[in-house]
């Protein structure tokens, strides 16, 4: 009876609206949405520029307004649940903003992207308004209906949000934006998975580093992944080098101040290059950009993902790692389109070797039917294998048993498995062995 008159407590003292949104995209580890049409520039990775007051996020998107358009746009698209909600004012959606100065209206409209194509108010659901109420400093925004425009668009067949900031103006201000709430959305792309701190960027639901900035600005972005015949990610980072700087950099810091590692680390990238042979460079480097470790691997083929390994065990021991800048092709001036992936740390190397003695490897990788892992024990243990696709998605779990001393090698399902890449974990003596390998069929 307690719990019941706790939750009756709770339901009187409640306010009469309530947010109940979403995060569509933070910018950070809570990207959910993709983009279409934007009017002005928009530069999704770069460093919140005023930490010190309502908004302490690292990273901030920077908007430049399009002084050309009175109507200038940001188009973010994912299936909505059913928005009733938010039209009878029992929830409300929300988004920090900096503004330059005070009074400057902001307008979201909820839309169904194919009838939008028509003329206004065409496929138009329902429009929402806020105003800045403060200049040079963070606030939050909470929206409010202000119309309904196209009666004839129901509440469950919205899949567009397009955000309008300084509405009917013809301003070329610079704004920045975090934090954008709105409506649940219909499938949730990332619901039930769980943190995995060694998958630093995936693009996707594994998004556990920051990127600050680069030389590129928004030519650096989030798109869905152009060849998933063998990286089956469904959403990847597409860079255009900057071919002004010899040294074109990409900016990104390890949220908790440090990276963990082994004697036998490495550091796994998958790169799509256009132009093979390209050098790219992972340094890793202290909060003052002073270099610890500068490893490079040079790609192999053209127009097709690779996997790069950068050998870094070597600083295992430093407690310094704040901060990871990743060069393509430096000291060139070549403006090339590459695509990356799956920033991974590989605590065991790629030869799986973490303990003396425990010597694993997953061959032919990649595999096709089928997949062998073949490792070597000096002593016996309790032994299991997994493997995960790179979402966290556990797809083979076999309990091996008791393995004696000795070499051993266990069948993988390859032709059970998409095309794509996997992470195995080998569990020995209490410890996990972890690798990746890939499936191509």
């Amino acid at each position: 009876m307690k719990h019941i008159y706790t939750l009756l407590i709770t339901a009187l003292l409640a306010p009469a609206i309530t947010t109940a949104q979403v995060t569509w995209d933070n910018f950070e580890n809570e990207r959910r949405v993709n983009y279409g049409f934007i009017s002005g520039v928009l530069i999704p990775y770069n460093e919140n520029p005023d930490q010190s007051g309502a908004n302490t996020s690292q990273v901030a998107a920077q908007y430049i307004r399009n002084g050309v358009e009175q109507f200038d746009v940001i188009l973010m698209q994912s299936a909505m649940a059913s928005v009733t909600d938010y039209v009878n004012g029992t929830k409300t959606m929300s988004m920090d903003i900096w503004s330059p100065q005070a009074g400057v209206t902001v307008q979201i409209t909820l839309e169904n992207a194919s009838l939008a194509q028509g003329p206004y108010p065409a496929g138009r659901h329902s429009e929402y308004q806020a105003t800045t109420t403060v200049a040079e400093q963070w606030e939050t925004l909470t929206f409010n209906l202000t119309g309904l425009p196209d009666g004839g668009v129901t509440a469950d067949a919205l899949n567009q949000l397009v955000l309008l900031i300084a509405i009917g103006t013809n301003t070329s201000d610079t704004y920045f934006i975090d934090n954008i709430r709105g409506p649940e959305l219909a499938n949730p792309p990332c619901e039930g998975v769980a943190v995995d701190p060694l998958i630093l960027n995936d693009f996707e639901c594994q998004q556990n580093v920051n990127f600050l900035f680069s030389h590129s600005g928004t030519n650096f972005e989030r798109v869905m992944n152009p060849d998933q015949t063998i990286n089956t990610s469904s959403h990847v980072a597409s860079y255009v080098r900057n071919g002004a700087e010899a040294t074109d950099v990409i900016i990104g810091r390890f949220p908790l101040g440090n990276l963990s590692l082994t004697p036998t680390s490495q550091i796994t990238l998958d790169v799509w290059d256009p132009n093979a042979p390209t050098t790219v460079v992972l340094s890793l480097q202290t909060n003052d950009g002073d270099i610890i470790i500068a490893p490079e691997v040079t790609t192999t083929v053209s127009s097709e993902w690779q996997t790069l390994i950068f050998d870094v065990g070597d600083v295992f021991e430093s407690e310094d790692i704040s901060q990871f800048v990743i060069l393509f092709d430096p000291g060139n001036t070549t403006s090339d389109n590459y695509f990356f992936d799956n920033l991974i740390v590989d605590l065991a190397g790629s030869t799986g070797t973490l303990t003396a003695d425990v010597n694993l490897r997953v061959f032919p990788n990649p595999g096709n039917e089928v997949a062998f892992v073949a490792f070597e024990l000096t002593q016996g243990s309790q032994a299991s294998l997994m493997v995960t696709d790179l979402a966290g998605k556990t797809v083979y779990r076999s309990d091996l048993g008791h393995l004696s001393s000795g070499e051993h090698r266990f069948e993988l399902p390859a032709s059970q498995f998409p095309s794509g890449a996997y992470l195995y974990t080998l569990t020995v003596h209490h410890t996990p062995i972890t690798g990746k390998f890939f499936v191509k069929h």
